[in-house]
Order: structure tokens, then C-alpha cells, then sequence
């Protein structure tokens, strides 16, 4: 059986796509998000938290997805980034609203154009090597277990049965006669 078709088998995968771990995941950061933006009493700024709960989602897909793992970590990292655009545009309004009063919309734009940037090239480089090494470790698992193989082919002498006397045994010593 193909892993592909085993994997898309279980539920919340569809077609190597894990979106009930995505969207769950994706959903717990930007809760903890909300809860640190209100118990902070709106100091939390989602633009310098946006992309350290992007490389979180990240690293937790790619160790937990077993096929499709750039797509859905790329696809994780652009969520995660829309829904803190969401909530840098509604639950920190007042930040937003005070660079644009000043006239700084562009920096703003083009942060974060540059977080998303990061966080896809992260997304994207982490699974790919993620996917490299565990190849890598398959390769040498494949060449050690052939080495024991030949090793143990090699080294063992054909077994034989070995007949051995066995001993007396008695309560207490008995006398030699």
C-alpha cells in the first residue's frame, strides 16, 4: 500500500493535506496571541509576535506532517500571517491608526510584505531540509542494516549441538565410595 494512500486514510488528512492539524494549530497561537494582547492591555504588538508564532506553526507541521510538508508549511506560515494582519488591523487598531496618522504606511506595508517573505522562505527551506535529512538518515539505517546483514552472514559458525554431562545433584554432600 501506497504511505500516500494509508496517510489519506486518517481523518482531518485529505490528500496529503493536514488541515484539521493546520487549522487547529493555526487557531491555538492566534488565541494565545489575543490572550497576550489583553493581558498585556494592548502593549502586545502583533507585528513583532506575528512572526514567532509563524515559525512555531512551522516547525510543529513539519515535524508532524509526513507527506506534503513544504506545501503545508508554506500554507501554514500564510494563514498564520493573514490572521495576524486580521488582528494587527482590528485589535491593535490604535497602533495601526498612529503610523498611518504619521505618515508611515509604507513602512508598515512593506514590514509586513518582509515578515511574510520570511516566514514562506522559512516555511519553505525548513521542510525541504527537514525532508533531506530524514532521507539521509534512511540511506545510512539502509547501509548499516546491510553491513550487519553481511557481518552476521559472515561471522557466525554454523551452530551444533554441544552435549554436556550433567552433574549430580543431592541433598548434602554424598560420600565418595
Amino acid at each position: 500500500m501506497d504511505t500516500t494512500h494509508a496517510v489519506d486514510m486518517q481523518k482531518g488528512i485529505w490528500r496529503g493535506w493536514y488541515w484539521r492539524f493546520d487549522a487547529l494549530l493555526v487557531a491555538a497561537i492566534a488565541i494565545l496571541e489575543c490572550i497576550a494582547f489583553y493581558v498585556s492591555k494592548g502593549r502586545y504588538s502583533f507585528v513583532a509576535s506575528g512572526e514567532l508564532g509563524m515559525f512555531v506553526a512551522v516547525l510543529v507541521v513539519v515535524q508532524r506532517a509526513k507527506v506534503k510538508r513544504r506545501l503545508n508549511a508554506v500554507a501554514v506560515a500564510i494563514v498564520s500571517y493573514l490572521i495576524d494582519v486580521v488582528f494587527q488591523l482590528t485589535l491593535g487598531r490604535s497602533d495601526t491608526l498612529y503610523i498611518v496618522k504619521h505618515h508611515e504606511t509604507t513602512s508598515l506595508i512593506v514590514q509586513n510584505v518582509i515578515i511574510l517573505a520570511i516566514g514562506v522562505l522559512f516555511a519553505f527551506v525548513y521542510a525541504w531540509s527537514t525532508e533531506m535529512s530524514d532521507r539521509r538518515r534512511a540511506k545510512a539505517e539502509a547501509e548499516r542494516a546491510l553491513k550487519r546483514a553481511q557481518e552476521r552472514e559472515q561471522d557466525e559458525p554454523p551452530r551444533v549441538r554441544v552435549h554436556r554431562v550433567k552433574k549430580r545433584r543431592g541433598r548434602g554432600k554424598r560420600p565418595k565410595s
